[in-house]
Formats: structure tokens, C-alpha cells, sequence
């Protein structure tokens, strides 16, 4: 009995005296944003044009196979992170030595287990109707941190390089309206920013 495939998989049956062979078409390395390591949780990544999961290998990397050369859009969805997607091209002609790997950086959610020692904001985005507010873009004037509201309209923003106490610049920002809270950030803490109001 003989296999000739990249890695295990579970979606084939091999029989006395047959080769089951698949060709890696591309990679996705999932980072967390916060601690830049690998991700963490519940995460399904799929190809949404064939509708096609990926299956993770020993190495933490989740890989495609059999797809035909075309443009296709990743899809990640989890438990503790923000969902994502991600357009890959895929080439005619594949290098077997040089795989085709796609880095798709994940945002942690207010849910996700922070450490006791992070130095973090949380608040809520509110419409006119004190109505939580799905999706506003919020990022800290100044520093490289970005995130988005959830469903209950709440956010987090984790900070870094914080010495005792900070002021910082929080901007949310939905459907072309921009709004600023300006919040003391505390090293090793977490505060409250309140509600922020988008009208």
C-alpha cells in the first residue's frame, strides 16, 4: 500500500495497491494581532467560491488543494477573533518548493482572554437611539491600533509602551461619521471609555 500525499488527511479512503494523491495549491498562517504568535480558540478558514475547508496540518498552517488557477476570497471565522477575509490569486503554474502562503492577521474580540497585565480600553459605540452600533472603525490617534465594534456595539483597544498613565486619542468612525473620546490609559489595567455617541 502506498500514499503520495503532502500531509494526513481524513477525506480520502486508500485501498491495498492505490495512490491518493492531492497538490497543495496554497497556505494561510493565521497571526494574533496582539501577541503576533499563532491564533487561538475555534477558527474555521474556508474558500468561499467553492465553499471549501481547509485542513490544518502539525505546523499550525492551513492548506488548500485542487483548486484551479483563478482569484479566490478566504474566509475566517472565530470565537475570539474579528471575522476576515482575505483575496488570494492563485497562479497556473504552482512551485512545489516555494508554496504560495497567505499571512491573514486576526484581531482578538472583547471576549478573547486577555492577561491579567494587559493595558487595555473597553467601551461601547452607541447610535442616537442609545442603539449598539455593529462594525464602527475605531483606532488610536498616534499609534498603530485599529479594531472594530462587535455586535453589542463593544470594543477593546490594547495598548503597548504605556508608563504609568497616558492620555489617549480613541476616533470611532461609521457610515462617514467621526467622533473622538480621549481616555487615561493606565499601565497593566483595563479602563472604561464609556459609551461613545455616534449620532
Amino acid at each position: 500500500m502506498a500514499f503520495s500525499t503532502p500531509y494526513e488527511t481524513g477525506q480520502y479512503v486508500a485501498y491495498l495497491d492505490h495512490v491518493v494523491t492531492t497538490t497543495l495549491s496554497f497556505a494561510v498562517q493565521l497571526i494574533d494581532d496582539l501577541t503576533k504568535n499563532e491564533t487561538i480558540g475555534n477558527i474555521k478558514v474556508k474558500v468561499k467560491e467553492t465553499d471549501k475547508k481547509a485542513m490544518k496540518n502539525t505546523s499550525g498552517y492551513y492548506l488548500f488543494t485542487d483548486l484551479k488557477a483563478g482569484t479566490y476570497t478566504v474566509r475566517v471565522d472565530s470565537d475570539m477573533y474579528f471575522p476576515k477575509e482575505t483575496t488570494v490569486d492563485l497562479p497556473p503554474i504552482l512551485d512545489p518548493k516555494n508554496p504560495l502562503i497567505t499571512e491573514i492577521v486576526l484581531k482578538p474580540r472583547p471576549e478573547y482572554p486577555f492577561s491579567s497585565n494587559a493595558t487595555l480600553v473597553r467601551g461601547v459605540v452607541r447610535d442616537g437611539a442609545n442603539e449598539p452600533v455593529k462594525g464602527a472603525q475605531l483606532r488610536v490617534i498616534g499609534r498603530n491600533m485599529e479594531t472594530i465594534s462587535d455586535g453589542k456595539g463593544s470594543f477593546v483597544v490594547y495598548l503597548s509602551g504605556i508608563e504609568n498613565e497616558e492620555e489617549v486619542s480613541i476616533e470611532s468612525k461609521k457610515n462617514g461619521i467621526t467622533r473622538t473620546i480621549n481616555v487615561t490609559a493606565k499601565e497593566f489595567q483595563t479602563v472604561s471609555s464609556g459609551f461613545i455617541s455616534l449620532p
